[in-house]
């Protein structure tokens, strides 16, 4: 009893030295981080690089030809869905980018997208974003609102 006590508590301590915050990059969300919206929905390779060097103003022309505008206002009031204001504060790029790529996903999976979901009591439609050359972009540009 007191051999199966003791590896439990040696399982568990080195389990938690190897946490998954200690993978991820300084500033980075850890992978699985439930903020981040569901694993099971892949982000593209390199995604806060690429955001990085994305240029917010065609994010913002996204914005307008994908169609969000109709139903999402830039300042923090509500239209169909919400308010773009303070999004990008609101919740991480990985959740942000996982709610873009697959929005019938996220109202499945994820609590913050359920919560949404019920308040908004309309579902974000697919709006089929390429995620090599307009995610980034649409993502610079909710990053500073």
């Amino acid at each position: 009893m007191r051999t199966l006590l003791t590896l439990s508590l040696t399982v568990a301590l080195l389990g938690g030295a190897c946490s998954k915050n200690d993978a991820a990059a300084p500033g980075a969300a850890a992978a699985g981080d439930p903020a981040d919206g569901p694993v099971s929905i892949v982000l593209p390779d390199g995604l806060d690089a690429k955001v990085a060097a994305a240029d917010a103003k065609k994010g913002e022309e996204l914005y307008a030809s994908k169609g969000c505008k109709a139903c999402h206002n830039l300042d923090g009031t509500k239209l169909v869905g919400p308010g773009f204001d303070g999004v990008g504060k609101r919740h991480s790029v990985a959740w942000m980018a996982r709610m873009i790529l697959k929005p019938e996903v996220m109202v499945k999976e994820d609590e913050a997208a359920k919560k949404l979901l019920a308040t908004y009591m309309t579902p974000m439609a697919n709006q089929m974003v390429n995620p090599d050359t307009e995610l980034p972009h649409i993502l610079a540009f909710l990053k500073g609102k």
